[in-house]
């Protein structure tokens, strides 16, 4: 089973509640103590992972502290599940899903008391048959359903009466007074309990990695692995060390026996009264105490944070699937709080790779970070940002509320800082209206190749519109070496060999920076002529070298450089795809494209 959506209210900070969509790999950013760890806290209480349990104080004072709430909605649920003397049902064929196909089960916690409780379990179901009273037929006992219905003048058929199952079919399909209700299925007796067993084992382990914890070999997470690995060692010696303890003991006998023989000499009554025995069985784990050392003999204790953290997290995982495969087919849902604490930049990069793999291989994960720099290497869609919102209320922002420009506004301002990492090309170009038409024409080309770059969209690139002696200056003095960042610069081609020497410097730079010039004279000789008379009703000879926008001008009264802002604004976005491949006949503008995919991986 995948998580998919939890809601939680009246949890620590959460009063009114929050929803969150889950994906396979989910950022949580936010701002220091806007609520994402106790989020990740409120998924592990949830799904009964180790190290926190739900605490009094965990109810939100400004809510309803005997309502604590956390639901969750999962997909990739089990086919059948089997009931009453075996019999093999489904969660639909219960009437137990959602209208889109999920399981919600809701957990209701009382932080009222001194000691919380256990909670009560519903499965929230969309549409459920419900009695007159709104109750479910799930936890009825056989008696029960047998008594309700021959209550309703249900006459059940040979081969039902002894399934509940069938039973509750009969009662919906045959009986009156049944309703289809949104209904909360309350677990905990008969069937309701069957079913809550069967799915606890399939529920996501949730291994929840807390960013304020200490970094040593003597960890739990660390030590557990190797232990395990020593007990395995130990077993598989078993029957040597049985023999050892034995060829242990006979020798101490042997002593023992020798002693007692001579106190026997002075005082046969004390030594009569002594013999020999083993104080405690061998406690052989105990023997061995491991620890990771480096090349250099520096124990894992004695190392950076950084490198302690990072090692620590792994045996965090290992232990997590270790467990995970003892328990049989549960998935692992890797709740971690700031991976980049005390990691250097390279090392956050590879450890967020390192989780988008889990993911893409069948894991799940679920990580927090205030730093827009990190969510950066997270694909936007996978990113939900915590906002509070004027009235108080914690709100969740996504990709969908608004496109990518606004999602990263709204981080920018509320952390007081540019997702600057989302950056990974400079795009300088000779001026602003070979932007609108690089911006255009890459939507459009986009829309048939997904491996295009959508230029107006993609956070991945900035424009540096350039031009004349300031390009120079950019070029020979490598003005945006600080950003670290690859340049791809555009220039014209305008026959004169102008920007030989920026080319060539660009291209030496090492850094994976490149220059090009278009074979056509420039930016607006790939206008196609069929798009520019539907826009403007003027025709006009568009070839590879000709400066037509002066005749152009003369048609549409405007002058040469308003000429060219509306052929890079207004007819660019007007070409179909096929008219810009017409037009580029070599290709040359796909090639870009590709070039610009490629620089920003």
């Amino acid at each position: 089973m995948k998580l998919r959506r939890i809601e939680i209210e009246n949890f620590r900070g959460f009063s009114p509640g929050i929803e969150i969509e889950v994906d396979d790999f989910t950022a949580l950013i936010g701002r220091n103590d806007i609520g994402k760890s106790s989020i990740l806290a409120a998924l592990t209480i949830f799904l009964e992972g180790d190290g926190i349990k739900m605490e009094p104080d965990d109810g939100c004072i400004r809510g309803n502290r005997d309502a604590v709430r956390i639901s969750c909605e999962f997909e990739e649920l089990p086919g059948k599940v089997i009931l009453d003397d075996q019999f093999e049902t489904s969660l639909a064929d219960e009437y137990l899903l959602r209208a889109n196909g999920r399981l919600r089960i809701t957990k209701l916690y009382d932080c009222t008391k001194s000691k919380v409780g256990a909670p009560s379990i519903y499965i929230d179901a969309t549409s459920h048959p419900v009695d007159a009273a709104g109750r479910s037929l799930l936890p009825l006992t056989l008696p029960e359903l047998k008594k309700l219905a021959a209550s309703n003048g249900v006459e059940l058929e040979p081969g039902e009466a002894p399934v509940k199952a069938k039973v509750r079919r009969a009662l919906v399909s045959r009986g009156a007074g049944f309703e289809f209700k949104s209904a909360q299925v309350p677990i905990g007796k008969n069937d309701s309990e069957t079913l809550w067993t069967q799915l606890l084992k399939q529920l996501p382990l949730c291994a929840l990695f807390v960013s304020d914890r200490s970094s040593s070999d003597k960890d739990r997470e660390a030590q557990t692995p190797l232990a395990i690995a020593v007990e395995a060692a130990l077993d598989e010696m078993q029957a040597d060390l049985d023999a050892l303890a034995a060829h242990v003991a006979q020798r101490v006998q042997s002593v023992a026996d020798r002693t007692l023989a001579k106190l026997h000499e002075m005082n046969a009554e004390l030594a009569s009264a002594l013999s020999a025995s083993l104080r405690d069985k061998p406690k052989w784990r105990d023997l061995f105490k491991y620890t990771l050392s480096s090349n250099d003999g520096v124990p894992l204790d004695k190392r950076g944070s950084g490198v302690r953290r990072l090692v620590l997290l792994n045996f965090f995982r290992a232990e997590a699937e270790r467990r995970a495969a003892a328990e049989g087919t549960r998935p692992v849902l890797y709740a971690i709080e700031e991976p980049e604490t005390a990691q250097h930049p390279n090392h956050q990069k590879m450890l967020m790779q390192s989780l988008l793999e889990i993911s893409a291989k069948g894991g799940q994960v679920l990580v927090t970070t205030h730093a827009p720099g990190l969510a950066g290497e997270v694909p936007l869609a996978n990113i939900r940002f915590i906002d509070k919102a004027d009235d108080g209320r914690r709100v969740i922002r996504s990709l969908s509320d608004g496109g990518a420009d606004n999602l990263f506004e709204l981080i920018a301002d509320r952390l007081g800082m540019l997702p600057d990492n989302q950056v990974r090309v400079l795009v300088c170009v000779e001026g602003v209206n070979d932007v609108r038409f690089l911006k255009h024409v890459s939507h459009r080309l986009h829309q048939t190749d997904a491996a295009l770059p959508d230029l107006s969209k993609d956070p991945r690139y900035v424009f540096v519109p350039m031009r004349g002696a300031n390009l120079r200056d950019v070029v020979n003095q490598h003005i945006f070496r600080n950003c670290r960042k690859p340049e791809f610069h555009l220039y014209d081609h305008d026959g004169t060999g102008t920007y030989a020497d920026q080319i060539a410097e660009v291209r030496a730079r090492g850094d994976a920076s490149t220059a090009l010039q278009t074979q056509k004279r420039y930016i607006e000789s790939y206008i196609h002529p069929a798009s520019l008379l539907r826009v403007k009703g003027v025709s006009v000879a568009i070839n590879d070298t000709d400066d037509y926008t002066s005749s152009l001008g003369n048609q549409l009264g405007e002058k040469k450089s308003r000429v060219k802002a509306i052929l890079c604004d207004e007819v660019a976005p007007a070409m179909t795809a096929i008219e810009i491949d017409e037009r580029d006949g070599t290709g040359e503008i796909r090639t870009w494209l590709h070039t610009l995919a490629a620089m920003a991986e």
